[in-house]
C-alpha cells in the first residue's frame, strides 16, 4: 500500500475544502430580465391576438399540450374563435403582475378582463396563468380564465 506524504495530504485536503467552499458560494441569481420580459411578451401577444381577432396569432401563444383540468388547447381555441365571430370588438386587459420564473416554467397571478361591443361593463376574473418554455419559446400552458363571456 502506498502512502502519501504529509504535504500531499495537506494539498489534497485544501483542494477538497476549496472545492466545497466554491460550490457553497455559487448562488442562483434567478431569472434574467430578458427571461422575465419573454414571459410578459406572451401575455402581450395574447392581447394583440384578441384585439386584432387573429386566431392564428392566438394559437401561437398556447402550448399544444395546454391542459389545466377543465379545458385543453382545442377547447380554448374553439371558444375564442367563436367569440371572434360573435363579437365585433373584444378588448382584453391584464394586470401586469410579477413573473415567478423557475427554469422552464413560470407563473403570473393577476386580474384579466374582457369587454365586447355588446357589454356595458367588462367581465373580470382572477387568473393564475402558467407558462412553459419549450425549445427556447414560452407558451401559456395552463391556468387561463375561460368561459367569461
Amino acid at each position: 500500500m502506498k502512502y502519501c506524504s504529509f504535504s500531499q495530504q495537506v494539498i489534497t485536503l485544501l483542494f477538497l475544502v476549496s472545492a466545497v467552499l466554491m460550490s457553497a458560494c455559487h448562488r442562483d441569481t434567478g431569472p434574467t430580465p430578458e427571461e422575465i420580459q419573454a414571459v410578459k411578451a406572451v401575455m402581450e401577444k395574447r392581447a394583440v391576438a384578441i384585439r386584432n381577432k387573429d386566431i392564428e396569432l392566438y394559437k401561437d401563444v398556447f402550448l399544444p399540450d395546454y391542459n389545466d383540468g377543465h379545458s385543453n388547447y382545442q377547447m380554448i381555441i374553439e371558444e375564442m374563435a367563436a367569440n371572434f365571430k360573435q363579437y365585433e370588438t373584444i378588448e382584453f386587459t391584464y394586470q401586469r403582475s410579477p413573473v415567478d420564473l423557475k427554469m422552464n416554467s413560470a407563473r403570473m397571478v393577476g386580474n384579466v378582463s374582457y369587454k365586447t361591443n355588446r357589454m356595458q361593463k367588462p367581465v373580470a376574473n382572477h387568473e393564475k396563468t402558467l407558462f412553459r418554455r419549450v425549445d427556447g419559446q414560452w407558451y401559456i400552458s395552463g391556468g387561463m380564465a375561460t368561459g367569461l363571456f
